[in-house]
């Protein structure tokens, strides 16, 4: 009895994780943000990229931007160097060499109090003139029509804020091990009812220019580690409209290139999108667990129900043997999702373990109140809530 008690709850847990992963995956499609079709107008954009040691992407970021179609010739772009250290202002002035649209400006000393890329996208927001804003992270590879779908969808569907979100390139092993796991533990643990603010991705943010400086800005998310976040949250506070997209199909991102850099940057950033230390380490260690009882339960009922065959013992080791399965089909569905071998999706368990520890940091660096990112240090502090 004990055996098929196991086996039915081990896959009934599995399905159940399975049908919320489905139901994120489902919301995430149907999101999907359209191409333009015969704009009726070409809108004025101000695009901004706040750049720190990006001189690995900072040429590819920029010839996608530049290729931008229908936006309005008065569109422009400009890229604010964060105090690189790496020649990624020589490499803005080569590859943008005569083109009038392209600007590169300097953050300046970081001021006491800010985190270094609200700053240097505030810094850029102040020298616009257009009517919409819009946010690229260096490491975003846009397609032609990105820019203009954005805006286009934002006018019709009345957004003020539009987030989206690129499809994950993913590159080094350990890129491959831990972000689909990550990703997957994600979609299982957020709630349903999340609010969409929770969503928000800074690698995109396409907002009007008078509801940026009527809530703040960067200026008002200033101290926030997880500006983007923070921004939609005063976005929505403050009435306004904020949406979240796909846009798979027209922007791509590689975040991270190393192990190093993956560690330190999702350990930033956990805790505030699984939404608390504890919910962090919950969700660390329910991956752990589920990931090595994906491979020993199945096994370890098997073989009791191989010393003791009767109906009630079989059938547990079955039911055990039916999640397992799923769970493995979860993996290769996920792998083939991001694009890359097979493989990747028959070693899980070492994803989950490495999510595992890296949710602990994650929380021992929240504990500390300090997070360090691209050579600097930060004070974890929380927002001023004064008017700039």
């Amino acid at each position: 009895m004990v055996i098929l008690v196991a086996g039915a709850v081990w896959a009934a847990l599995v399905f159940w994780l399975l049908s919320r992963a489905l139901r994120q995956f489902r919301t995430h499609c149907r999101s999907t943000l359209s191409a333009p079709t015969n704009p009726s107008s070409s809108p004025s954009v101000s695009i901004i990229i706040p750049a720190r040691n990006e001189v690995e992407n900072i040429g590819s970021c920029l010839d996608g931007l530049r290729a931008q179609t229908g936006l309005s010739p008065q569109s422009s772009i400009t890229v604010v160097d964060d105090d690189s250290q790496d020649g990624t202002a020589a490499a803005v002035q080569q590859c943008s060499a005569g083109d009038p649209r392209v600007r590169l400006i300097s953050a300046g000393v970081l001021p006491a109090g800010w985190i270094g890329k609200p700053h240097a996208c505030w810094r850029g927001a102040l020298l616009t003139e257009a009517d919409w804003l819009c946010f690229v992270d260096a490491d975003v590879r846009a397609a032609p029509q990105l820019v203009a779908a954005a805006v286009m969808t934002a006018k019709a569907q009345r957004i003020d804020l539009l987030s989206l979100h690129p499809l994950q390139e993913l590159g080094s092993f350990w890129e491959r091990t831990i972000m689909p796991a990550g990703l997957l533990v994600i979609a299982c643990a957020k709630s349903l009812r999340s609010k969409a603010q929770d969503a928000a991705n800074g690698q995109f943010l396409l907002i009007r220019r008078a509801v940026y400086f009527q809530v703040g800005g960067h200026w008002a998310v200033r101290a926030d580690i997880a500006e983007d976040k923070a921004l939609a949250g005063w976005v929505a506070n403050a009435g306004f409209d904020f949406r979240v997209l796909s846009a798979e199909h027209l922007a791509r991102t590689r975040m991270y290139r190393n192990l190093a850099s993956l560690w330190e940057g999702l350990s930033k950033n956990a805790t505030e999108i699984l939404g608390s230390p504890i919910l962090t380490l919950i969700a660390g260690a329910a991956a752990l667990a589920a990931g090595w009882a994906s491979l020993l339960l199945p096994a370890a009922l098997t073989l009791a129900a191989l010393r003791d065959p009767t109906p009630a013992t079989l059938s547990g080791a079955a039911l055990a043997l039916l999640g397992s399965a799923v769970v493995i089909g979860i993996q290769l569905g996920t792998a083939r999702h991001f694009r890359i071998p097979s493989a990747f999706g028959l070693i899980f368990v070492l994803g989950y373990t490495a999510v595992a520890c890296l949710a602990c940091h994650a929380v021992l660096t929240n504990l500390r109140g300090r997070v360090t990112w691209k050579g600097r240090t930060y004070q974890l502090a929380k927002t001023s809530t004064e008017s700039p």
